[in-house]
């Protein structure tokens, strides 16, 4: 699948995440297509998982393992991609090492991205780069002016 086919599929569900949590959607629609390599990825095919999101502790839902940060690590595992998208906004609104992203203005995904990093969403040290320039490459921050009706 291509960045165009990636953003034609599921831009809409970052749109609707976004009105419905409070997130930016080209942070949203960034984060799917670098986690799981444009919805390439094996690990992204089979789970529908496209934020990396691992089980933690409160998560009773379906599971999968995946080679990680450590071998065999549990990550939840979707119905559709939509749930994904879905879970990725109850999730970062659920944990409270985020809060702090959600008093930044949801157009700011430059803020954003760095605040990810800081909290801890991924270990790349380049991961707020990488978004940063997958939103710009692609023109994404224009998703986050869109209004849904």
């Amino acid at each position: 699948m291509s960045q165009k086919d990636y953003l034609s599929q599921y831009g809409y569900f970052a749109v609707i995440s976004m009105h419905k949590y409070n997130i930016p959607a080209s942070i949203i629609i960034a984060q799917g297509m670098l986690e799981s390599a444009y919805g390439n990825s094996p690990f992204s095919r089979v789970s529908n998982n496209h934020f990396g999101i691992k089980c933690g502790e409160q998560w009773n839902g379906n599971s999968i393992t995946h080679h990680d940060d450590s071998p065999e690590e549990c990550f939840r595992s979707y119905a559709s991609v939509h749930a994904s998208f879905d879970d990725h906004g109850k999730f970062l609104k659920s944990k409270v090492w985020y809060n702090s992203l959600f008093r930044l203005d949801r157009t700011d995904y430059k803020s954003w991205a760095h605040g990810l990093q800081q909290a801890g969403y991924a270990t790349d040290p380049m991961y707020a780069e990488k978004l940063i320039d997958i939103i710009e490459r692609y023109n994404l921050s224009q998703l986050d002016e869109m209004i849904l009706i």
